[in-house]
């Protein structure tokens, strides 16, 4: 582990260095050389670049502000960074779009384009708005409601009400103020069960007493479910799952159990065989699973395993955060919407529902945008969401 942490980091420096660098060129275009700046800019950016694998290296917890503060300094930096480069590469692919134009029609329109300087405050404005309406984005959580229609509901139950949160990354940035604005939702839709698809912890959880009395208070008639992500065990994933636990969850590690006259399943993130933990392959955790119940399927990641299309009714995860912050939107796109296999299930999915038909019943997948943040505690054109998933009768 120590090996592939320091071949990561190799690259994390080098990519996000190169970023920097690449930002601080265009500036320097605009404002001309100068050492105090020059030195100002380095010194700032090695802070900020450093301020968040601080965290990945040493415990902090016996300082909790300084945490904090290198937290949020470390990410937001990210973010406006990011956002600023982002800026920049648009202006200058413009201006070699323009170039081109004036080479082959031998105009002059390049004569239109801002100068440097302007184009810097532009740069400079964009990344300072995105940054500022992100972290009020990233707060506003707001309910997404399905509908799903089955026969499979025993005789008595007319509708069940499913409540998902995932990808809320408690830790040092995320809790207990911004939890209880999450759960706040949830208490709002009234559900009969609440289900955590993974990505519920990025830190240490064994002292933070205040955000799992928050989900023991939410005194649900069905309870609370659970399956781990990729960032649980990150995080250790046993005391990732005894915060669970002390929370009032029932974490299904490849496991099923019925709940309310159906059937929910919850399997563990792939990430766990890096760690040494051995996987139950998922459709042997489905097979046996009744015709006549519906299937409720906890998966953090939205990889559908072709073995196990047609074993279950509903499979909801998450993971993707939607990007998270724009134009990562288009990164997760490639990686989980458009595999041939996922575009047969999905053909016109805008972060959600899929449909295919299996040997025993129709599986549909939806793909939550996330309810927390990951690294920067911002959210732009990615609105954070509680899915409101309605069981009803057909």
């Amino acid at each position: 582990m120590r090996v592939s942490f320091a071949i990561f980091f190799s690259l994390y420096m080098m990519i996000y260095g190169g970023i920097h660098a690449y930002v601080y060129f265009r500036l320097r275009s605009a404002i001309g050389r100068g050492w105090k700046w020059t030195a100002f800019f380095v010194l700032l950016s090695l802070f900020m670049m450093m301020a968040s694998r601080v965290l990945w290296i040493f415990d902090l917890g016996h300082v909790p502000l300084l945490r904090t503060m290198l937290s949020y300094s470390g990410y937001m930096w990210m973010a406006f960074i990011f956002l600023l480069f982002t800026a920049f590469v648009f202006l200058d692919l413009l201006r070699l779009l323009v170039w081109l134009i004036d080479l082959i029609l031998s105009a002059r329109f390049g004569d239109l384009l801002a100068s440097p300087k302007l184009r810097a405050w532009i740069a400079l404005g964009f990344a300072v708005f995105v940054t500022s309406y992100g972290w009020f984005e990233a707060r506003a959580v707001r309910p997404v409601h399905l509908t799903i229609a089955t026969d499979k509901l025993p005789q008595g139950v007319d509708r069940l009400r499913v409540a998902q949160i995932t990808d809320v990354h408690l830790g040092w940035i995320i809790q207990e103020e911004r939890l209880d604005r999450m759960l706040e939702v949830v208490r709002a839709a009234r559900p009969d069960l609440l289900v955590s698809t993974g990505d519920l912890v990025d830190g240490d959880m064994e002292a933070r007493e205040a955000e799992a009395a928050l989900f023991r208070g939410l005194n649900l008639p069905l309870g609370i479910y659970a399956v781990t992500g990729n960032h649980e065990y990150y995080a250790g994933v046993e005391q990732a799952v005894a915060f669970k636990e002390r929370s009032g969850m029932q974490v299904l590690r490849n496991e099923a159990l019925r709940v309310g006259g159906i059937i929910i399943a919850g399997v563990d993130d792939p990430t766990a065989r890096r760690f040494g933990y051995e996987l139950k392959p998922e459709h042997e955790v489905l097979a046996p699973l009744p015709e006549n119940r519906f299937v409720l399927l906890l998966k953090h990641q939205p990889a559908v395993d072709p073995e196990s299309v047609g074993y279950f009714d509903l499979q909801l995860s998450g993971h993707t955060h939607r990007g998270q912050i724009w134009p990562f939107y288009w990164a997760t796109r490639m990686v989980y919407e458009y595999r041939p296999w996922l575009r047969a299930l999905a053909p016109s999915v805008r972060g959600g529902e899929a449909y295919a038909s299996g040997p025993r019943r129709e599986s549909q997948v939806y793909v939550s945008s996330g309810t927390g943040t990951w690294g920067p505690p911002i959210r732009f054109l990615s609105p954070p969401e509680v899915t409101i998933v309605d069981i009803v009768r057909k």
